[in-house]
């Protein structure tokens, strides 16, 4: 099976030809590139919302970041990056749920750190606010408590799957609506809560899911004083993050990024709801929550009173309104509307959106590209009553032209629409996720390489617009990155230049590794026994590794892809080059090393 595909993959490279679109696009994306290294002081956004890309000059982008920063009395400088002691707190409650017997050995390695980093701070562009401000956003991929957050998350959202408030999309909006009547005297409102994670007080919401712990204590082993000490480890002594070099506590509200704050704020947010229905003297007809959205049908002389209400729930937790207008109201991605006393909904889109989905012609198999565009359809024409579906379908026609989708494409999507679709009864399959690569990706699911009763490849790209994207996240210091394959290139001596290069791989901080390289060479030197060929071909030949220029060629989470990875760079080293063994690259097939070796392909 290896060697069909390999022959398969060779036969690849050796037929695949650019067409003349993919050839125009690869010199634009050339020349963008080339202009945005040339001109650094543009950044190249994604918007906040809507899926527009934004074009900003750096130093309006680091003015407005710094005005955010200079919030004294939500953020504060810190002299010292707290991110070791967070580790060792984390690592300490995940020992303990351990010895406690809540976690088996393969959960406790999950939700330990030895790698964290501190969260990045990163500003999105809000084109739908007046004067576009930053929406302040805090990446906490690799942070201390990350694994332990999501951990706690998936018992705290039991409190909210059965909220009466709830909807999870304008689907289940539109059915809980579309029978209601509406009196003369009643209106439509929506509210919504200004910046809600920063709003949340912590102590608040470490209250109200404190007097919950009856409906918590169903889902999990833990004690109720260790969960509320990991909680708040969660969710109040992880409210840091670094920008520019610089590290800053978050002082008030729910840390920005972390994955408890959202379900934190959503628990707030149906106790805010539960106490606040019950003070009101007048009730509204219907009441859903969409995170911090609310829609409501309540009567004219009670909005004021439903508005003073919500504000009083807590002085930090505020509520902007939006009345009907003309008899309509714009909610998630639909348009409300009264007509005769009955409700009427509409496809609502915000003139800032950009209607861009996959473009027809992208490197995406050609289903997922028409299923893209048959689920836009689906979407608008199940969100709208009847009456709207010939204008909406000549706005799908539009959208859909635009992203490059062929005529009679289009019209027989939109044909299709409502006709039931067959369902696929066959035995469960297990998914494997693959790179797509345009005709490659096609013949392998059309051979015999695997069983197609029992497994389903799902493609996904790695070539995408992000890459034009500017990151403008704080760029972690080469010593600081981990799950990396690395080469170190040896100097020699004064008098011998070397130039041979060793590829190794650490799941630790390359800092870490490459201390123990240092270590490893020092006590080869004194004859102690040799660990790496790195150190062996020090002290065989007495030359020194230039430590000062490692490169990273490539990073990857999963250990059994990083060591396949790491015997394939190891391959693409000259004979003459190489200092690494060779029972380093024992468990690389011949016909894969074969073939990287008959050409480097980036594909």
């Amino acid at each position: 099976m290896r060697t069909k595909f390999t022959t398969m993959l060779d036969s690849h490279l050796n037929k695949m030809r650019d067409s003349y679109r993919d050839k125009f696009i690869n010199t634009t994306v050339a020349h963008s590139k080339t202009f945005l290294k040339q001109n650094k002081n543009i950044l190249i956004l994604n918007a906040d919302k809507g899926n527009v890309t934004v074009a900003m000059y750096k130093d309006d982008y680091q003015q407005r970041m710094n005005e955010i920063l200079g919030d004294m009395m939500t953020y504060q400088r810190l002299i010292k990056d707290p991110t070791s002691n967070l580790s060792k707190k984390n690592n300490e409650l995940v020992e303990e749920l351990f010895k406690n017997n809540i976690l088996s050995t393969a959960e406790k390695k999950c939700l330990k750190t030895d790698v964290a980093i501190a969260p990045r701070l990163y500003g999105l562009p809000k084109i739908h606010k007046e004067n576009f401000p930053l929406r302040p956003i805090c990446s906490s991929v690799n942070s201390p408590s990350i694994q332990l957050c999501k951990y706690v998350v998936n018992i705290l959202k039991n409190l909210t799957k059965n909220s009466k408030y709830n909807v999870s999309d304008s689907m289940q909006f539109r059915d809980k609506i579309k029978n209601l009547t509406i009196k003369d005297e009643e209106q439509m409102v929506s509210f919504d809560v200004v910046s809600l994670f920063p709003s949340i007080p912590v102590d608040l919401g470490l209250e109200i899911i404190e007097k919950r712990w009856n409906e918590i204590e169903e889902y999990t082993n833990m004690s109720k004083s260790l969960f509320l000490s990991i909680l708040k480890f969660c969710i109040k002594d992880n409210r840091y993050f670094q920008y520019e070099g610089r590290i800053y506590k978050q002082k008030k509200g729910l840390p920005m990024g972390s994955p408890a704050s959202p379900i934190v704020a959503d628990i707030v947010m149906e106790k805010l709801l539960d106490t606040c229905m019950e003070k009101l003297k007048t009730k509204p007809v219907i009441l859903t929550k969409y995170v911090d959205d609310l829609f409501m049908i309540v009567g004219e002389n009670a909005i004021q009173e439903t508005l003073t209400t919500f504000n009083n729930f807590n002085k930090n937790i505020k509520f902007t309104i939006e009345k009907e207008h003309n008899g309509s109201i714009p909610y998630l991605d639909t348009l409300v509307m009264r007509k005769d006393n009955k409700i009427e909904m509409n496809w609502y889109q915000k003139p800032t959106a950009s209607s861009r989905i996959l473009n027809f012609h992208s490197k995406h198999p050609k289903q997922m590209i028409i299923n893209t565009g048959r689920n836009l359809i689906n979407r608008i024409l199940n969100i709208s009553d009847h009456k709207f579906h010939e204008t909406n379908k000549n706005k799908i026609r539009k959208i859909l032209s635009k992203n490059c989708f062929p005529k009679l494409l289009i019209e027989k999507l939109i044909n299709e629409y409502n006709i039931p679709k067959s369902k696929d009864k066959s035995q469960e399959k297990y998914y494997k996720s693959m790179i797509y690569i345009p005709g490659l990706s096609e013949r392998f699911q059309n051979s015999d390489l695997y069983d197609k009763d029992k497994l389903q490849i799902a493609t996904r790209t790695n070539n995408t617009l992000k890459s034009l994207f500017t990151n403008t996240k704080s760029r972690i210091p080469l010593s600081e990155r981990h799950n990396v394959i690395y080469s170190i290139e040896c100097d020699g001596t004064k008098d011998e230049k070397c130039g041979k290069i060793y590829v190794g791989t650490t799941k630790n901080k390359l800092k870490t590794r490459i201390s123990g390289h240092k270590s490893d060479i020092k006590l080869r030197s004194q004859n102690n026994i040799q660990k790496t060929a790195l150190a062996e071909h020090c002290k065989l030949n007495n030359h020194i590794p230039n430590f000062d220029k490692i490169r990273v060629l490539q990073a990857e989470n999963n250990y059994n892809r990083r060591l396949t990875l790491e015997m394939l760079h190891i391959n693409n080293i000259p004979t003459n080059k190489k200092i690494n063994y060779k029972s380093d690259t024992d468990n690389a097939a011949y016909c894969y090393r074969h073939l990287t070796k008959k050409r480097s392909c980036n594909t």
